[in-house]
């Protein structure tokens, strides 16, 4: 399989050579391809060829003007793009145009890939600033001409999005983190550590436009701030070291030579390669960096970073690994010359947990990571052994809610190299005739696809057990395919109850399926008492959360950003607006919290699944001061409104896992829930407050503590981070993808 690689390689840049060392890693261990059958398009390649064992091609020849450069270009490596299988454009920060060229130059290489009838991958790439229209009509048009676009951070999505991208855009983590962590050595210097990378910031060596007041502020800024770190801390040394070599090494020396504590700075004068570079991150307590790539490469080491951000890449970043509190914007430094000493202050006080964080944070984004080689999989693979995913319940125009959770699952599935089929209810209507003519064309569409289609599937995931587990049995039955049924609660608690005949059919679906997921332990312990199923099949898999949508914000930005009074306390509930969700025991107990300090609000979020309760729901708000209802929202928006809302309450009087405090867990939202079926279990250790359900009194007392004890919502929010950290969807999908017998590189094990 020959596949072309193009980027900004063999440029002395060593955080796009750990880029390009990631995405060959990848290649060999999730498609097996040698590295002679892959081209990189280098602005060196006889360095790229002897470093990396490929084959390689000039990226660009250069000519009299940009018009001819690119002309020339396209005569030479046209004949190299048409004999390739595929085309990767990516990864690093390519989809911008800053320094002018990129666009064209990208652009010109999709260009080429679609004329020679080869397929592109846009793999891994940041986006921007994109400042100019010639420049977004060329990243559109290549965003659109790709067969997949995957980016490394959300605001990158965003921005593709807001230029006109219509294509599924996908947020994997930076092929960098793929780069192998160095052998554990004996460190022999003695102190404190203080790794450093700084970059030509507005300085003609590197930057487009050179300003030399910004430049002399920012190494101003450094050299303060770093003075203050050896004061503090007597025993520091600080080491500065460059990704990008010699451009780094200068504006380290300026900062040096500003530096008050110059005594204590080492220079590492040689250039190094990614691999050296994550060697001596490693050999650092702490790595305060600039580049995004020093950033990552030491996280790669394990090394606790604090970030400089001299481009929004470094702050997306830092946002996505909710990290921001140790990050610093480049024209804030001069100004706050203790910024590194108060982030290693707060590190310090539980070095453990600081650095298990951090740890963390590695294997996520390489998790992540590792998505984009399965979208690639699942993108090119044939279909000859895909997973049909049936549900009763699932997102349509109707309703951008029902069933969301499922979507998302199915959504990771595919971005882990799964080809997945759904056929499910999109239409959450309720009635006698609408119901028998939901199921009824549910059932027949499934017969023709069990015909038509049946044979590909290796496994069946129905979620809930009746009747769509029902349906899945007909594929094990009649095709032999294995059966994974997945209980929301709701199929137990009150369906399987409606009648014996419900209930025998229930029993059965649980003795023949081969795997069975619940989603908490309450729903477990039930399954084993009411059907006396073998507890060896059981799986208790939430469906977890999603710690790239739901993470930590500043609170007084979201706040700005929906509109809301920067001093007011916040109650936020998010779900489908019925009785069963405990809302008018909220309401009343919003009351009580109401008696004690005026400056409160209630905001729900969610979809009426009955018009008559709605109605009288509506009218309960009406007649109070700040309460007030919202449409259900996008998840990101609700991520939103949970990083502004100061408690999140869910008195359901029923409730069979309770993901959405999970999400709000992930948001650094406290928590206060009632004490029923899974959030029983989810809230308990501290995770949250349980209240006694149907008890207004008792929901308002544990409101109110949270409002105002400021230890107890510390508490709670450490507590509930570390829960949310436990049910990362990107760690329990593993857990379901075993049981369907497929490795999480999407291939069957």
């Amino acid at each position: 399989m020959a596949i072309g690689i193009v980027g900004n390689y063999g440029n002395n840049n060593q955080g796009d050579e750990a880029i390009l060392e990631g995405i060959l890693l990848q290649l060999e261990a999730t498609h097996h391809v040698r590295r002679d059958e892959i081209i990189v398009f280098s602005n060196q390649p006889e360095q790229t060829a002897e470093k990396y064992g490929v084959q390689s091609v000039k990226l660009y020849y250069k000519n009299k003007n940009s018009v001819t450069t690119m002309l020339g270009t396209m005569r030479k490596n046209r004949s190299v793009i048409r004999k390739l299988d595929l085309l990767l454009i990516g990864g690093g920060g390519i989809f911008m145009d800053l320094y002018g060229r990129e666009a064209f130059l990208f652009g010109m290489y999709g260009w080429l890939a679609k004329l020679s009838g080869t397929p592109v991958v846009l793999y891994g790439v940041g986006a921007g600033p994109i400042l100019t229209k010639i420049g977004k009509t060329i990243l559109r048009s290549l965003a659109h001409l790709a067969k997949l676009v995957t980016v490394r951070d959300p605001k990158s999505k965003k921005l593709l999005e807001s230029i006109g991208v219509k294509s599924a855009i996908h947020v994997i983590g930076d092929p960098a983190f793929q780069v192998r962590q160095p052998a554990e050595t004996k460190r022999e210097t003695d102190g404190l550590q203080i790794g450093v990378t700084a970059v030509p910031y507005h300085h003609r060596s590197y930057w487009p436009e050179e300003d030399m007041v910004k430049y002399d502020d920012y190494v101003m800024g450094m050299a303060r701030n770093l003075d203050t770190m050896l004061a503090e801390n007597p025993e520091a040394i600080v080491n500065f070291f460059a990704t990008k070599y010699p451009q780094d090494l200068r504006v380290a020396e300026a900062i040096r030579d500003k530096m008050a504590y110059s005594g204590r700075v080492t220079m590492q004068e040689q250039s190094m390669s990614h691999q050296e570079i994550t060697a001596y991150a490693s050999e650092q307590d702490i790595v305060i960096g600039t580049r995004l790539h020093s950033l990552i490469l030491a996280l790669v080491s394990h090394t606790p970073v604090i970030a400089v951000s001299y481009h929004h890449k470094v702050q997306d970043f830092m946002d996505m690994v909710d990290c921001d509190e140790y990050t610093v914007p480049i024209s804030n430094l001069n100004a706050d010359d203790a910024f590194f000493a108060q982030a290693y202050r707060s590190m310090v006080r539980d070095w453990p947990a600081t650095l298990t964080r951090f740890q963390a944070v590695a294997t996520k984004m390489k998790q992540m990571s590792d998505r984009g080689m399965g979208l690639i999989r699942q993108t090119f693979q044939d279909d000859r052994e895909k997973l049909l995913v049936l549900s009763n319940m699932y997102p349509s125009g109707r309703s951008k809610t029902f069933g969301i959770f499922v979507k998302n699952q199915v959504e990771l599935l595919r971005s882990k190299g799964l080809a997945v089929d759904v056929l499910a209810i999109d239409d959450p209507r309720k009635g006698k005739l609408l119901l028998a003519k939901k199921y009824g064309g549910f059932l027949l569409q499934n017969i023709w696809n069990l015909l038509t289609q049946g044979k590909h599937y290796h496994t069946v995931h129905a979620h809930y057990l009746f009747p769509t587990g029902l349906v899945g049995l007909l594929y094990k039955k009649l095709l032999g395919k294995r059966l994974v049924v997945t209980s929301h609660g709701g199929d137990i608690d009150q369906m399987s109850k409606k009648s014996s005949l419900v209930q025998t059919w229930t029993k059965k679906i649980l003795e023949e399926s081969d795997e069975i997921i619940v989603v908490g332990e309450r729903l477990r312990e039930e399954l084993l008492a009411t059907f006396s199923i073998d507890a060896g099949k059981i799986s208790v898999i939430n469906m977890g959360v999603n710690r790239t949508v739901f993470q930590g914000q500043d609170k007084l930005d979201a706040r700005q950003r929906l509109g809301l009074d920067a001093n007011e306390n916040i109650l936020l509930f998010v779900g489908n607006l019925i009785r069963a969700k405990g809302l008018d025991d909220l309401v009343a107990a919003y009351d009580r919290v109401r008696e004690q300090a005026d400056n409160v609000s209630l905001h729900l979020i969610g979809e009426a699944k009955d018009a008559d309760y709605f109605a009288e729901l509506k009218q309960k708000a009406g007649e109070r001061e700040r309460v007030r209802i919202h449409d259900a929202l996008p998840q990101e928006q609700v991520a939103d409104w949970m990083a502004a809302a100061d408690v999140f309450v869910l008195p359901s009087h029923i409730e069979g896992f309770g993901l959405v405090a999970l999400e709000a867990m992930a948001c650094r939202l406290p928590v206060v829930g009632t004490d029923v079926g899974g959030l029983s279990y989810l809230l308990a250790g501290d995770a949250g407050m349980l209240a006694e359900p149907h008890h207004p009194d008792d929901l308002a007392a544990k409101i109110a503590d949270v409002l105002s004890d400021e230890a107890t919502r510390t508490r709670l929010i450490a507590n509930g981070l570390d829960k949310a950290q436990e049910y990362d969807q990107e760690k329990l999908i593993q857990d379901v993808m075993a049981l369907y017998g497929v490795s999480k590189e999407g291939g069957r094990a």
